[in-house]
């Protein structure tokens, strides 16, 4: 967050700056961009390079945030020129369209852009005006490979921000760089937060190397660079006209357990957040704030999202703490109610195949031992319904085609999966339903349970952990029964 923060304050104002500083005894211009030579500075000199920054350059400032490379040009062990290579900023709309990227494009790729924050140089102008596109080209020439060995991924374009109350760009423009436009006076003041400086800078920027363009603005990264890219929050599962009926129905149907005094974001908005994030593939209440702080405002607005003090229509999202509280109080069972409800409203048309999945909750405690008297009988033997090793919570989400949740067990801690299911198998209206299920619970009992009880079809799956029934199925199966066929690429599965 600090870190956020100090990029607030200097992401803007980034051009060069030419010192009054009287270099003395260096050569005609020619021999000059010959010999002059580029570096990093050493770790011992970087209090000498921040202090030449913050007294010459007219920003005063030498603090850069995140990732950094600095570099000294000089003549015979004199200094000449200062410059600073850092992150990119998070947003610029013109670097974006020339780019041709997405908001979800520039999240994951924006590391693959530097942007040169400070450039001094010390050198009188007037006797050597070539010295600063020299340098500059010097720079782009080695950063790529300089960046790689420091953090160990590569950048493939720089940028920077000129401000045109005092510069023109002329030297950028000498050394190739390209002039996009201006940017809208706008400066960070948070991770999504801006406020209007009124004060544009121009920006220019420069590809490092003649097919890095075509790189970056390809749908699909190469898979040097594929390696590299970062991982984003997955997208919002529901369309956004559909949030607030979501939000209106958990509303209307939860208690909120929390004391009044505190409460900063309602019970509905946090567990709307918490649905989506686990519907959209979350795991766990950080990936949780990940996925809520990715939303744009329309979005939280649509889940009542509590307003940002001080801006029209922008809203904030709970912080990883809330969520971790509200998972720690609210109720599961309601929870899982309001949600079936919800989504068989959304999705009103008839189950016709249903699909049986097991997942282990990580980091959650294994649901409440059942009691005995309150166990529904099933044709389990009493052996085969021990608890399996992990101490974790394991839920069996019964769910259709389309990942509609129709229903969901709780294993309890004192059974497995298998005989969770089996004993909740009679509490299920699946008459004229297909029920899909993987090899734990290929059992004749629940064959039975399904086609004689529930009036239902099944079609499951049989390995070896079920040996007797797979050397039963071997014998009266010709080899031609679906999926296996008389094709010898198509064989009986026997693991």
């Amino acid at each position: 967050m600090l870190a956020q923060l100090f990029s607030v304050c200097f992401s803007r104002g980034m051009s060069i700056h030419l010192a009054d500083v009287v270099v003395a005894g260096l050569p005609q211009e020619t021999l000059l961009l010959r010999e002059v030579n580029l570096r990093l500075i050493e770790p011992l000199e970087q209090a000498r390079f921040d202090e030449l920054l913050a007294k010459e350059h007219y920003l005063k400032n030498a603090t850069v945030v995140g990732q950094a490379l600095r570099y000294v040009a000089e003549y015979q062990a004199q200094w000449l020129a200062l410059l600073v290579f850092s992150s990119a900023a998070f947003h610029v709309k013109p670097r974006d369209r020339w780019l041709h990227w997405s908001a979800r494009q520039v999240a994951q790729r924006r590391h693959l852009l530097a942007q040169n924050q400070r450039f001094l140089v010390l050198a009188a102008p007037g006797r050597w005006p070539n010295l600063a596109s020299r340098v500059l080209k010097l720079a782009c020439d080695r950063l790529a490979q300089d960046w790689q060995g420091h953090f160990g991924h590569p950048v493939l374009a720089v940028e920077t921000f000129v401000d045109p109350q005092q510069f023109r760009g002329t030297c950028y423009k000498a050394a190739g760089w390209e002039r996009l436009g201006r940017t809208q006076g706008c400066q960070r003041d948070w991770q999504d937060f801006y406020t209007d400086t009124k004060h544009p800078k121009e920006i220019w920027v420069r590809a490092l190397s003649a097919a890095a363009l075509e790189q970056l603005r390809a749908a699909e990264l190469p898979a040097h660079l594929a390696a590299h890219q970062r991982p984003l929050p997955p997208p919002c599962p529901v369309a956004t006209d559909q949030l607030l009926s979501l939000w209106q129905y958990f509303r209307t149907v939860l208690t909120d357990p929390r004391k009044p005094k505190g409460k900063r974001h309602q019970l509905a908005t946090i567990l709307c957040l918490i649905a989506l994030a686990v519907a959209a593939g979350c795991k766990g209440p950080h990936a949780i704030a990940e996925f809520a702080a990715s939303l744009n405002h329309g979005q939280r607005r649509a889940l009542r999202c509590r307003p940002r003090s001080g801006t029209r229509r922008q809203c904030d999202v709970p912080g990883e703490r809330t969520f971790r509280r509200m998972l720690e109080a609210v109720d599961a069972e309601p929870l899982k109610e309001a949600l079936v409800q919800w989504m068989e409203q959304q999705d009103p048309q008839p189950v016709a195949v249903l699909h049986l999945d097991g997942k282990v909750v990580k980091n959650a405690q294994p649901a409440p031992a059942s009691a005995p008297a309150e166990s529904v009988p099933n044709e389990i033997p009493v052996e085969l319904q021990k608890p399996k090793a992990d101490k974790a919570l394991t839920l069996v989400n019964f769910v259709t085609s389309q990942q509609r949740l129709v229903d969901q067990v709780a294993v309890p801690q004192n059974t497995n999966e298998e005989a969770a299911v089996a004993a909740h198998l009679p509490k299920m209206d699946l008459a004229g339903l297909c029920v899909t299920f993987d090899a734990a619970h290929t059992t004749k009992a629940n064959a039975r349970q399904l086609t004689q009880a529930n009036g239902a079809d099944y079609v499951a799956i049989l390995k070896a952990n079920q040996p007797h029934a797979l050397a039963k199925a071997h014998q009266l199966l010709s080899g031609a029964f679906p999926p296996c066929g008389p094709d010898d690429r198509q064989r009986p599965r026997t693991d």
